[in-house]
C-alpha cells in the first residue's frame, strides 16, 4: 500500500445559533431602560423644576423595563428553568446576577414612578423618592455591567471578547434614549435642543469607541477585521451602521440648530432606534454565524414565527401598548383628580 499520499476529508456540520432574536430585543430595551433610570436620577437629585421631563424619562424607563425581561424569558428556551437561578445560585457566573438585578430594577423603578405620580396628584413630596431614584440608578449600573460582561467574557467568540463591547452597548442605548425624549417633548423648544446636543456628544463618543475597537491590536479587533475581510454580509452590516450613524448625527445636528417639526422628530427617533437595534443584531446574532468549532460559516435565516419576525414585531408592539396604557391611565387619573 502506498502511504505517500494521504487524503483527509473534513466534514463540517453547520451549527445552530443559541441566542435568538428575543435576546436582541432584551438588550435593546434593557439598555434604554437603564440609561433612562440614570438620567432620571440625575434630574431628580438636581432639584430643578423639570417634572415633565422626569415623568417622560420614567415612562420610557418603566415600559422598557417591563418589556425587556419578557423578551429575556422567551429566549431561555425553557422558561420554567428561570427559578434555577435562585434555587441553585452560582455567584461566579454573570447570569444569576442578572436574575437578581432585573426584577429588583423593575420593581424599584415602578415604586419610583408611583411616588412621582402621588406627588403630582397630592402636591406632596416624599423623601423616600430620592432614595428610590438612587437605588434605580445603582441597579441600572448593575444591569449595564451584567448585560455587557455576560457577552464580553466569552473568549470562544473573539469578536465579543473586549471591554469595548459593554461601552458600545451603553452609548448606543443612551443616544437612542435622548432621541426618544426629543420626540416626546411637544411644545418645547429649549429642552429638545439640549437633548439633541447630548445625543451629538454620545454619537461622537460611540464612533470613537468603535474606531478604537476595530483598529485596536487586540484579539477582538483582529477578529472583527478578519470578519469584515472574508464576509460580504459583515460589510453590509457595517455599511448599515455607518449610514444610520450619519442619518442620526445629521438629524441631531439639525435639532440642535433649530426646532424640528414632528415628522422630523419621529425620523430622528426612528434612525436612532434603528442604529441601536442593528448594532445589537449584528453583534449578537450575526457574530454567531462566524465559525466557532467548525470550518464554515453557520447560515442563519430569520424565520417568520415566534422565534423570528413575530418576536421582533410583537415585542415592539408590546412596548408601544405599554406606553399608551400607562400614559392614558395616568392622564385619566389626573383629569379625575382635577375635576373632583
Amino acid at each position: 500500500m502506498d502511504h505517500s499520499l494521504i487524503i483527509e476529508e473534513v466534514l463540517a456540520r453547520p451549527q445552530e445559533i443559541s441566542w435568538l432574536p428575543w435576546a436582541v430585543q432584551y438588550f435593546f430595551f434593557i439598555g434604554i431602560a437603564a440609561c433612562a433610570a440614570l438620567y432620571g436620577c440625575v434630574l431628580h437629585w438636581r432639584n430643578r423644576d423639570l417634572a415633565k421631563l422626569e415623568h417622560l424619562t420614567l415612562l420610557i424607563a418603566l415600559t422598557c423595563a417591563i418589556t425587556a425581561p419578557l423578551a429575556l424569558t422567551a429566549d431561555l428556551h425553557q422558561t420554567a428553568r428561570f427559578w434555577h437561578f435562585y434555587a441553585y445560585p452560582t455567584p461566579w457566573s454573570w447570569m444569576p446576577w442578572g436574575a437578581l438585578f432585573l426584577p429588583l430594577f423593575t420593581g424599584v423603578l415602578g415604586l419610583w414612578f408611583l411616588a412621582l405620580q402621588l406627588k403630582r396628584f397630592t402636591q406632596k413630596s416624599y423623601r423616600v423618592t430620592k432614595w428610590l431614584a438612587l437605588a434605580s440608578a445603582l441597579l441600572a449600573v448593575g444591569l449595564l455591567t451584567y448585560t455587557g460582561r455576560e457577552v464580553s467574557v466569552v473568549q470562544a467568540r473573539p469578536v465579543w471578547f473586549s471591554y469595548a463591547f459593554p461601552v458600545v452597548m451603553f452609548l448606543s442605548a443612551f443616544h437612542t434614549f435622548f432621541a426618544l425624549l426629543v420626540v416626546s417633548l411637544r411644545g418645547e423648544h429649549r429642552l429638545p435642543r439640549k437633548l439633541a446636543f447630548a445625543q451629538l456628544w454620545t454619537l461622537g463618543l460611540l464612533a470613537l469607541v468603535i474606531l478604537f475597537w476595530v483598529t485596536g491590536d487586540t484579539l477582538s479587533g483582529v477578529a472583527i477585521r478578519d470578519w469584515l475581510a472574508v464576509s460580504l454580509s459583515a460589510r453590509y452590516y457595517a455599511a448599515g451602521w455607518v449610514a444610520l450613524w450619519i442619518l442620526s448625527i445629521g438629524a441631531s445636528c439639525v435639532a440642535w440648530c433649530q426646532p424640528l417639526t414632528m415628522p422630523l422628530r419621529i425620523l430622528q427617533a426612528l434612525s436612532a432606534m434603528a442604529l441601536c437595534w442593528l448594532m445589537r443584531w449584528t453583534l449578537l446574532i450575526q457574530v454567531q454565524t462566524v465559525p466557532k468549532f467548525n470550518a464554515q460559516f453557520n447560515p442563519y435565516s430569520l424565520p417568520a414565527g415566534t422565534d423570528g419576525w413575530l418576536a421582533i414585531l410583537g415585542t415592539f408592539g408590546l412596548w408601544i401598548a405599554l406606553l399608551i396604557i400607562v400614559r392614558e391611565t395616568v392622564n385619566g387619573l389626573a383629569r379625575r383628580m382635577q375635576h373632583g
